[in-house]
């Protein structure tokens, strides 16, 4: 009998070691299940550029100084300690789902007395004890490919994350130099505004003006005091704002360039298919996909019949082995059980369909994912294009309003001119000057969009 358990014991490993479990669909499949009333183009329908996509290239070049705060907020921020810990959690996950595949080993011992010969209190002793549920099909095994695929969109999830918290990073840069020179130009444009009040008193006090217009010209500097005070507000809530992406206190200490990097040129796209192999962000929806199809193979299996085998070896002192010749130390046993559900109400069928449902959900969530990823591509060289030619009408205009300063100051000083006028054109330029740091702002913070949405690196 006992070689019978045996020899069926390995078989039964045997069976298990070889259980068959469902492997998940590759990406092809699931991009054409997601997209199956669409499909993706060629090339990108928001740009001419050609040329495979460079991972590592910004656009645009990156200081010394801003690596340096790159590196501080990937090492210090938050919210990618709290991405680590979360990975850490599915690795223990994974580890626990592991040790189900292999036996538990036991050991216990016991000591008693008893009156009664035969009582198992009278007992003394100690035991090795081991047991196996054989995974013989494949739910155990399904289970840990889920958490397999979860333990991988975690990490992307983090890896994404530290992209993105790089991205902004270099964005709070970017607005903080911009608004630098912001506060910079409304010094000088109060500056100015200030001089026009004051020959505007002047003129007032020989009838060349009236008082409304020193009203007039008093409200002007009443405004621009106003946007000089909004700028050195912004500027000191941007600055907070990156300290705590730093992880540091927010004392507004930091500081950035005072001008902006130059674009280099075109960037270059690849193709919108390389997209979903590139994001992190839609590689890790990828993942929790194939996890929900594990899920579901765990639970059909869990409808099958589950196989234990215990076994143990131990050595006794009772009285009962003295009193019996087949009773003789060492002591060993092997049981084998099955267990076949048969009626639980429908709870194992409502499992299979409750994991089918969130198998359905996942795979609406990467085609979103995916979809936002594509549109978020788009958007970027829609708006990278627009706003380089904002840039060049604006750059224009300030040119005018340069020369136009230039030759006030020749008026002004052959006697066609007055000083007002020249302050007047003064103010004009600085104006333009301020709107074309705004927008050289958007095409900077618009790169570096369109760089995180293609799937680039920051570091």
């Amino acid at each position: 009998m006992k070689r019978f358990l045996f020899v069926s014991a390995q078989m039964l490993m045997l069976l298990g070691l070889n259980a068959c479990t469902s492997t998940a669909p590759v990406q092809e499949k699931i991009v054409a299940d997601a997209f199956n009333q669409t499909s993706l183009p060629g090339v990108w329908q928001s740009t001419k550029a050609q040329g495979e996509f460079d991972q590592q290239a910004l656009g645009f070049d990156v200081s010394p100084e801003l690596l340096v705060l790159i590196k501080e907020a990937i090492a210090y921020n938050p919210d990618l300690k709290m991405a680590a810990a979360r990975i850490d959690q599915s690795r223990a996950v994974l580890k626990a789902v592991g040790g189900s595949l292999v036996p538990n080993i036991g050991i216990g011992a016991q000591f008693g007395t008893s009156s009664i010969p035969t009582s198992t209190a009278a007992t003394s002793g100690a035991g090795l004890i081991a047991s196996w549920d054989l995974d013989l099909w494949g739910r155990v095994r399904s289970d840990q490919k889920a958490s397999e695929a979860r333990l991988m969109s975690s990490e992307l999830d983090a890896y994404y994350a530290q992209q993105s918290i790089a991205a902004q990073v270099v964005k709070s840069w970017i607005v903080i130099s911009e608004l630098t020179q912001q506060v910079q130009l409304s010094e000088s444009l109060l500056a100015i505004t200030n001089q026009q009040l004051d020959l505007m008193k002047v003129g007032l006090t020989v009838g060349r003006n009236s008082q409304q217009d020193v009203l007039l010209n008093e409200s002007i500097l009443r405004n621009y005091q106003n946007q000089l005070l909004a700028n050195q507000q912004s500027l000191g809530n941007a600055k907070r704002a990156l300290e705590v992406l730093l992880g540091r206190y927010p004392a507004t200490q930091v500081q950035a360039a005072k001008s902006f990097p130059k674009i280099l040129g075109e960037l270059p796209v690849g193709i919108p298919s390389q997209i979903l192999s590139r994001r992190p962000d839609v590689l890790a929806t990828e993942e929790r996909f194939k996890a929900s199809f594990q899920d579901v193979e765990a639970a059909k299996r869990a409808k099958m019949p589950s196989i234990k085998i215990t076994g143990g070896i131990g050595y006794i002192e009772n009285s009962a082995v003295q009193l019996s010749n087949a009773i003789s130390n060492p002591v060993s046993s092997l049981t084998a059980q099955l267990l076949m559900p048969l009626f639980l109400g429908g709870q194992l069928d409502a499992q299979v369909e409750a994991k089918t449902a969130v198998q359905s959900q996942s795979l609406a969530q990467y085609q979103k994912s995916a979809l936002n990823a594509l549109s978020e591509v788009e958007g970027g060289l829609a708006n990278d294009l627009i706003l380089k030619q904002r840039e060049a009408a604006v750059q224009a205009q300030l040119q005018a309003l340069q020369s136009s300063v230039k030759y006030a100051l020749i008026q002004k000083e052959v006697g066609k001119g007055d000083m007002y006028q020249y302050l007047q054109q003064q103010l004009n330029a600085n104006n333009s000057q301020s709107a074309l740091l705004r927008l050289q702002s958007e095409c900077l913070l618009n790169r570096v969009s369109l760089h995180q949405a293609l799937g680039g690196k920051f570091i």
